[in-house]
């Protein structure tokens, strides 16, 4: 797909935030959390100021932190799998509130199971049986 050149740089930075994303697995999957958290916190610094294209699609915004309109879905889906990913890097680590605050961002985004299971371990951890 070719892109107009003012949705490059959004294009590019989401490239940039799925490297990092599959760095942080790979790190879980070697057991270094902590790197793995690092490099998770990081898909967020690439994606936090991207923006969905306007409803009127007659506006064309010049914004080089618009997305393309076929990647909305992409971006929004790596948001959310990206916290879930924090999630469970947080239940290993024992940092359970932050556990809890992750599976809360990703839930922000959509219905997600693991999201309420990793949500409820983390509550039995810290003996919150009130949610």
């Amino acid at each position: 797909v070719l892109y107009p050149a003012f949705a490059m740089a959004a294009v590019e930075q989401l490239g940039e935030a799925e490297k990092l994303k599959a760095e942080g697995n790979r790190q879980h999957q070697e057991g270094n959390y902590k790197k793995a958290l690092g490099a998770y916190h990081k898909v967020f610094c690439f994606i936090n100021g991207l923006v969905p294209p306007p409803a009127n699609q007659d506006l064309v915004s010049l914004s080089s932190n618009q997305i393309p309109p076929e990647k909305v879905n992409e971006v929004r889906r790596l948001k959310e799998t990206t916290r879930l990913n924090m999630a469970a890097c947080y239940l290993k680590l024992g940092e359970h509130q932050k556990c809890v605050d992750a599976c809360n961002q990703a839930l922000e985004l959509g219905q997600n199971p693991k999201a309420y299971f990793r949500r409820a371990q983390a509550y039995l951890e810290l003996s919150n049986f009130s949610r």
